[in-house]
């Protein structure tokens, strides 16, 4: 039983901290494994101000290309049962049922799995909604079982037996973008395949594919801003713009000769 979770999760200033050099874990920032050295989200950061978040793939996902947020594409994997017994104020666990079909593996949760993502209550009644991160679970063998969780900080409310909302992990569960409704949540600097963990960046000078609907981006002086297209490539703010209702990446530093476009380098401004 994990109260506090098994992985650290205080910000990496890499090479700053005890580094375990086994396998690639030396390429630091740009290691690609199946070990997990990291609860999913942690924050890293360069010399230079370049943000990551740790994060793990369940798909093929290439540099240069955002990679989205895939734990909700299909609203099944929310968690939202019952809890098994009331919370009393000053509570900083709950316990609860995981139905068969919630959870990105229908039912079957690790330990710590659920570590990073968000436990949202008493939201029925605007004046009772608090919510917390959770820091460790129990692990979940199928659907049906009963696991404890635990919170960040303790509830402030009593709530009686209800409805309990968990949105998974956001960093856990990467996809490559596949004209899929979500969000991208960082941009990989190496390939990644299905169960690697790896670290995106989020902040900072990073190179972008450019979209096929902007040959050119960054060729105008109004066309700095970049945006993701379907497929976690971007378009610079000359073809698309956010009242297009697509997700911002940042802004394009490279200058370039009007008509001939730039690589682009980005600077990205997804979380800082």
């Amino acid at each position: 039983m994990s109260k506090h979770g098994t992985y650290p999760n205080n910000p990496i200033i890499w090479p700053a901290v005890p580094v375990d050099h086994t396998g690639d874990n030396n390429l630091g920032y740009y290691a690609t494994e199946t070990t997990q050295r990291y609860a999913w989200g942690t924050r890293g950061m360069t010399w230079d101000g370049k943000v990551f978040r740790y994060a793990r793939s369940k798909d093929t996902i290439y540099a240069g290309y955002g990679a989205v947020n895939g734990a909700s594409v299909d609203v099944s994997d929310l968690i939202n049962s019952n809890m098994k017994t009331a919370i009393v104020a000053g509570d900083r666990s709950v316990y609860m049922t995981i139905a068969a079909a919630e959870g990105y593996d229908n039912g079957a949760i690790a330990e710590d799995e659920l570590v990073g993502a968000m436990c949202v209550i008493g939201h029925g009644v605007a004046a009772t909604t608090e919510t917390r991160t959770i820091i460790g679970n129990e692990a979940c063998v199928a659907g049906g079982d009963d696991i404890m969780i635990y919170v960040d900080f303790p509830f402030a409310l009593a709530h009686a037996i209800n409805m309990m909302e968990i949105p998974l992990n956001p960093y856990g569960y990467l996809l490559k973008p596949n004209n899929t409704i979500a969000s991208v949540m960082g941009v990989p600097n190496v390939v990644a395949t299905t169960g690697q963990n790896l670290w995106l960046q989020t902040w900072g000078l990073c190179w972008m594919v450019p979209g096929g609907g902007d040959a050119t981006p960054g060729d105008a002086t109004a066309d700095r801003m970049a945006y993701f297209v379907s497929d976690g490539s971007i378009n610079g703010g000359g073809a698309v713009t956010i009242e297009t209702g697509l997700q911002p990446a940042g802004f394009i530093t490279d200058s370039t000769e009007g008509s001939t476009g730039t690589m682009p380098m980005v600077m990205l401004q997804i979380s800082i």
